[in-house]
């Protein structure tokens, strides 16, 4: 089994930027979606390397989402380095040095990690 999508509940001020944000971590480009004719507009990205779908709803009926997110990959410093190019967020090594630690637009912990050794 594999994660294939991630879902989350976004307040609507801070949607397009958390699209932008997470666009950056997967080096993909955000898609504006909407399912059927009565389905609310939302971001979707994907990830190239994994093909991992991370949808992005806006919040409005119910409360914005609020986790820890951590994404393993093999260019981990590359993803880093769009974070802050574009300005979404400057973030921190972890405690052990091996990854770094981030808060997305809403909030949610984001830690990115080398793929593990086996």
């Amino acid at each position: 089994m594999r994660l294939s999508l991630i879902l989350l509940y976004v307040p609507p001020p801070v949607l397009d930027r958390a699209a932008s944000f997470y666009g950056a971590v997967f080096d993909a480009e955000p898609v504006r979606e909407q399912h059927g004719e009565k389905g609310p507009e939302h971001w979707s990205i994907t990830c190239p390397a994994t093909g991992l779908v991370m949808e992005l709803y806006p919040a409005t009926s119910r409360p914005h989402t609020a986790t820890r997110l951590e994404f393993h990959g093999s260019d981990v410093d590359a993803a880093v380095t769009r974070l802050m190019d574009k300005a979404y967020a400057l973030p921190e090594r972890t405690r052990d040095g091996a990854g770094w630690w981030v808060s997305d637009p809403i909030g949610n912990t984001v830690v990115l990690l080398p793929e593990p050794t086996r």
